[in-house]
């Protein structure tokens, strides 16, 4: 799953050295009243029983099962979880160079770090409040449901899928009946329920439950135009799964885009990418697309013999890989630059990107600076 963080430089600094992104609680995102929206969203489905009965059909459930599924989904229930919102998340979008993003949370000359989610899960790690103990979860980005009953109806948009989808993970285990545990589970659907209006988003979220930790996690706080915003500072073991970072539109983005690939080069960063055969394999899939065409390049040739020799994988040392690497794929650029027979998208592609020493590759936005 490619996802996609927008931020400034200085936090796109942090990440890469330290290797922490704050998890803002759901109460204080930019949308103040988001998580009260998922919670009543969820209540409106709730009391839907014609949509409910024809879920309940498709799923085999008995009246006895809704009776036990309207009890929980009460007032009463309604104004206790909007007192116990106490999660948190971090933000991702399936769409890169995605303009409202840039303007909204990266602004002038900001960064889109893509990352590529490909485990089962990764486990995540902040300070707990017991001493020398990390609080940890077990997580993957979960994607984000565009559900507003009102704003959807109004629009003529069929939301029987995406409510049966909420339902689905509303009771994704039916053989818990206990009434706490499916108003936790309300809890924490809710957070992934967010306006239909924002559909074009795309979003998917990193959602940590304070209580799913073995321990309990340091709670920290930031200023943010006068409100001390509670945060989680997460670390992802191993470094962030970071693949590409795209600089933003920005009168001064040719100095931001140099000094970005300066910082890549030389500094000593966190980005999922320890060891040479991983480093290798990324080289390797920036390439693949390109594969057909490069194979009439003598140098991406003798690239690929170096590749197939698992020898040299675990015998070279990584910084040594990164050097070596980054100087073959710059012969590859000239070679190809100076031969008419490859063709205009090849040639863009390596002229418009930069293979940094840290198996990043540092891009350009498309998109005219117009802030």
């Amino acid at each position: 799953m490619d996802l996609f963080y927008y931020t400034s430089t200085d936090t796109l600094r942090f990440v890469l050295t330290k290797g922490d992104i704050y998890a803002t609680n759901i109460r204080y995102m930019n949308d103040s009243e988001e998580y009260i929206n998922g919670l009543q969203e969820l209540y409106k489905i709730s009391k839907d029983t014609q949509l409910v009965g024809r879920w309940m059909k498709k799923k085999g459930l008995d009246a006895n099962w809704r009776d036990k599924m309207q009890a929980v989904f009460s007032e009463e229930n309604l104004t206790e979880n909007m007192q116990k919102m106490e999660y948190y998340s971090i933000s991702f979008c399936k769409k890169n160079d995605l303009l409202s993003q840039w303007a909204i949370y990266a602004k002038e000359s900001g960064v889109s770090i893509k990352m590529k989610f490909e485990k089962e899960y990764y486990r995540f790690l902040t300070k707990s409040t017991e001493d020398k103990v990390m609080a940890e979860w077990n997580l993957l980005p979960r994607e984000v449901f565009y559900f507003t009953l009102d704003s959807m109806k109004k629009k003529k948009v069929k939301y029987n899928d995406v409510a049966y989808a909420i339902l689905d993970q509303l009771y994704s285990d039916n053989s818990k009946d206990q009434e706490e545990w499916k108003k936790e589970r309300w809890r924490y659907v809710s957070t992934l329920v967010k306006r239909y209006d924002f559909y074009q988003e795309e979003e998917c979220r990193l959602v940590f439950e304070p209580n799913e930790s073995a321990y309990e996690p340091l709670v920290q706080y930031r200023p943010d135009k006068k409100v001390l915003k509670p945060y989680l500072d997460i670390e992802c073991e191993g470094g962030w799964p970071i693949w590409e970072i795209m600089i933003g539109p920005g009168f001064n983005q040719q100095v931001v885009f140099e000094s970005i690939e300066h910082f890549l080069n030389y500094a000593k960063i966190k980005a999922g990418c320890d060891d040479t055969k991983e480093y290798v394999k990324r080289i390797k899939s920036y390439l693949l697309p390109w594969k057909k065409e490069l194979e009439k390049c003598k140098e991406y040739k003798e690239l690929q013999k170096i590749f197939s020799n698992r020898a040299w994988t675990r015998s070279v040392d990584l910084e040594d890989a990164k050097i070596f690497l980054q100087l073959k794929i710059r012969e590859i650029m000239k070679t190809i630059n100076k031969d008419s027979e490859y063709s205009e998208d090849l040639k863009n592609y390596f002229n418009e990107c930069r293979f940094t020493r840290s198996g990043i590759v540092l891009k350009k936005s498309s998109i005219p600076y117009i802030f």
